[in-house]
């Protein structure tokens, strides 16, 4: 039965069950259950192995089908929605829509044939929407990715940040088990953007979330803005401008939450952009989250998972020195890279990319670098 689609059938009448398996089992991998919960509870489990279709039906003594379908669509969204019902009323036609977002309805009894097709368009409309969505992913996941590795050859100084805060991102949705985590991870490198508009002086208070004056913190405050208007001409990223735009400065006032329109992925980078910025500033990464929990204000869970994960390392900390020979694609580097004339090349915290190494292997051979090369010892 490996590799077979899978489709999960939710009854409180077994005999229903058992023709529901008899009809499908030659095409697909049935699931049969006839408790809602853990219909629901198998949907949570199947990430390795998702759940191509549920049909439900809709009169049941636990729960009715609109609100198992519901939750659904919560746990699984792109798992499609079937209702299997013999009281076909309108009220429950339009609490099913609106609610469930069922994508057929079916009525008992139900012909073979009309079970069949019917179960056959659900898995096409699943593999439909899951195409979608990740093709969505990796084309503008790669975009952006190529977006701020060109940025971060530009102005490395300022685009360090944004690798750091999304590779923390990735592992902490990781770890949470965040669904869509692509959107938060996205948000915390395009929500760096704003940046190219800081002057020189003002890079240190971003990176550490300390300006020197009313001006830099006015400045700082603007940045999320000015990445949501750079999305806005993005389509399809509405999920990211919403994490964007939440943000703020992280030289807040500690009692300051975000708002409660908040999305939870705007919570995520919220902690990390501030951890971030204290563990930048020197501050031991145990310390950081001991500082971020007596806030209040983030949940123990996230700082919890945030303290498991140890943070990013303090530059000076189980680092070791290379040639540049002997750099390659996926270093992380430990201390900023300048050329022989006292440029900066690559920022500490950035991971070597192809065009990173090919930059650096050019200025070895022309101008020279300066000083050695350090980076994380993994």
């Amino acid at each position: 039965m490996a590799g077979r689609t899978r489709i999960l059938c939710l009854d409180d009448e077994p005999y229903v069950l058992d023709g529901l398996r008899r009809y499908l089992r030659a095409s697909y991998q049935v699931l049969t259950t006839t408790q809602p919960q853990e219909a629901l509870d198998l949907l949570g489990a199947a990430a390795d192995e998702p759940v191509a279709v549920v049909v439900s039906d809709m009169r049941m003594p636990q729960m009715t089908g609109v609100d198992v379908l519901e939750r659904a669509r919560q746990i699984s969204p792109d798992t499609t929605r079937v209702l299997l019902t013999g009281d076909a009323d309108l009220h429950s036609a339009v609490a099913a829509i609106n609610q469930g977002h069922v994508f057929r309805f079916m009525l008992k009894p139900c012909p073979s044939d009309d079970l069949k097709a019917t179960v056959a368009a659900a898995v096409e409309q699943n593999r439909l929407v899951r195409a979608e969505r990740e093709l969505l992913e990796a084309t503008l996941k790669g975009c952006v990715d190529a977006l701020m590795d060109t940025l971060g050859m530009a102005q490395p100084a300022l685009f360090s940040r944004a690798g750091r805060l999304q590779r923390l991102t990735q592992r902490l949705c990781q770890e949470l088990g965040v669904s869509d985590a692509w959107q938060i991870e996205m948000a915390a490198q395009m929500g760096e953007i704003g940046a190219i508009t800081l002057p020189p002086e003002a890079i240190a208070g971003l990176e550490g979330g300390t300006p020197k004056s009313a001006a830099e913190a006015e400045m700082l405050a603007r940045l999320p803005n000015i990445a949501d208007n750079v999305l806005a001409r993005i389509p399809r990223l509405e999920a990211v401008r919403e994490i964007v735009r939440h943000q703020l400065p992280t030289d807040r006032h500690p009692m300051s939450p975000l708002r409660p329109d908040a999305p939870d992925g705007a919570w995520v980078l919220q902690a990390v952009r501030e951890y971030d910025a204290l563990v930048w500033r020197g501050m031991p990464p145990d310390l950081a989250v001991a500082t971020l929990s007596a806030r209040k204000i983030h949940a123990p869970e996230l700082l919890r998972v945030l303290a498991g994960i140890g943070g990013m390392r303090v530059p000076h900390e189980a680092v070791r020195e290379i040639k540049i020979g002997d750099l390659a694609i996926g270093h992380e580097l430990a201390d900023d890279v300048y050329s022989a004339k006292g440029m900066l090349l690559v920022a500490r915290g950035q991971v070597i990319t192809e065009r990173l190494l090919i930059r650096l292997r050019n200025y070895e051979m022309t101008t020279g670098l300066k000083g050695t090369i350090l980076i994380v010892d993994l």
